[in-house]
């Protein structure tokens, strides 16, 4: 979250992905950090357990959300 804002600060935009028990935290961090609703990826936990098909179905998913963050 710090970097993806950092990066929102110097006029260059970012995406940040969270996974789900992180939510909760990213958020206190946003607000911290000055931008309380400052968007960012939400992913299902965990991925490192994941199978190939499931990373791809995630990885789907994050990237539909990434560009419409991107896109404003």
């Amino acid at each position: 979250m710090h970097d993806g804002i950092t990066f929102e600060q110097t006029g260059k935009r970012a995406v940040v992905l969270c996974t789900t028990p992180f939510e909760v935290t990213a958020k206190n961090m946003a607000r911290m950090l000055g931008l309380p609703d400052y968007p960012f990826v939400m992913v299902d936990h965990p991925l490192g357990s994941c199978t190939e098909s499931e990373l791809k179905q995630r990885a789907a998913f994050a990237s539909e959300q990434a560009v419409g963050i991107l896109m404003g």
